[in-house]
């Protein structure tokens, strides 16, 4: 749900020369690790939170996959046919703000590609792949940070949705093919020096996504103590309601629900002014979700208020995205559309 930046690069519309999410259609690995290149836009988006010397930090590292829609046998080498973005971020208490990076280039020429077949994904010295033991790797960063992260699964994939069909809208076209990864065990270095925590792997791909009456989205990923799992989302619309809403649980011993519309309430709370976009965040939100007929309720708590993510002067959103805490768990928690709404 997440992936702003590129998702600013996606019609509403459905474009002919763009394959359609279809319900009903199998995930299949290791070949749906990799990229999807018929398909508008797709990403591979992994946060977690890292344990230090100096306390807990989270951390994001996300890159994506866009076709802007030139044809793929334009005469030029040099047209852009695909293009690779990539974006990475530190929350560090101790800072108390985002440390963030970026890079984009077109596909080719040795110096950005999505492979297919399975997780390997770069922009020049960034990449992020899976080895040949099953776990992934991914490293990223600036003169600010650098991050040398390993991640090995404790665990098998959830297909978000029905079957990895993830509805985003009322209508059957407004959807992603999404698998979450949850509880991947984190080893490496930051700026050098050894890390460990826990992380979330992230993989969607659409050609379409929001209604025309959404002005946002609220997503939430958690890794619950015990093994379980939780996402949760929704697509707000003008009066900020709820014009969509779903996520799944998974227990600890592997049973999964999937959550509809009916079955998750999100209470902003917590307002956070930012100091510079002057938007007002709700990063303390209490959620609430149905399973087996009960509603939990669960209150989130960020690491630090400022997680406020401003790429407009780039031609990006303005958006909040970080990392969380609940009574039993640890996450991210991405918001949209509260400073201004989010046009695509």
């Amino acid at each position: 749900m997440r992936r702003l930046l590129l998702l600013l690069l996606t019609p509403l519309l459905l474009a002919a020369d763009f394959a359609p999410v279809r319900p009903g259609v199998p995930l299949r690995f290791p070949a749906d690790h990799g990229a999807h290149p018929e398909f508008r836009t797709e990403w591979w988006y992994i946060t977690g939170q890292i344990d230090t010397p100096q306390g807990r930090k989270g951390f994001q590292v996300t890159f994506f996959r866009t076709k802007p829609g030139i044809a793929a046998d334009h005469p030029s080498r040099f047209a852009p046919t695909q293009v690779i973005f990539a974006h990475a971020a530190l929350a560090d208490p101790a800072r108390g703000r985002l440390l963030h990076a970026a890079r984009i280039a077109r596909a080719g020429f040795g110096l950005a590609e999505a492979k297919l077949g399975d997780m390997d994904v770069k922009l020049d010295d960034w990449r992020l792949w899976r080895g040949r033991d099953g776990r992934l790797h991914a490293r990223a960063g600036d003169r600010d940070f650098a991050l040398d992260l390993v991640f090995t699964p404790t665990q098998g994939v959830i297909l978000q949705g029905e079957g990895g069909y993830s509805r985003k809208g009322p209508h059957a076209h407004e959807a992603s093919h999404y698998y979450s990864w949850p509880h991947l065990a984190v080893s490496g270095r930051l700026n050098g020096k050894p890390v460990t925590g826990t992380a979330w792997l992230d993989r969607e791909w659409s050609s379409t996504l929001l209604n025309p009456g959404a002005v946002g989205w609220d997503w939430l990923g958690l890794n619950l103590d015990g093994g379980g799992a939780l996402t949760l989302f929704r697509v707000r619309d003008g009066k900020g309601g709820a014009l969509w809403a779903g996520g799944s649980h998974r227990a600890a011993d592997g049973r999964l629900t999937v959550l509809g519309r009916e079955d998750v309430r999100w209470q902003d709370a917590g307002w956070w002014e930012s100091p510079r976009s002057k938007a007002r965040w709700p990063v303390r939100p209490q959620v609430e979700y149905r399973v087996g007929g009960r509603w939990q309720r669960i209150a989130v708590t960020p690491l630090m208020p400022d997680q406020e993510l401003d790429s407009r002067a780039a031609g990006g959103p303005l958006y909040w995205e970080g990392a969380v805490t609940v009574p039993g768990g640890r996450g991210y928690l991405e918001l949209t559309g509260y400073g201004l709404p989010l046009r695509m």
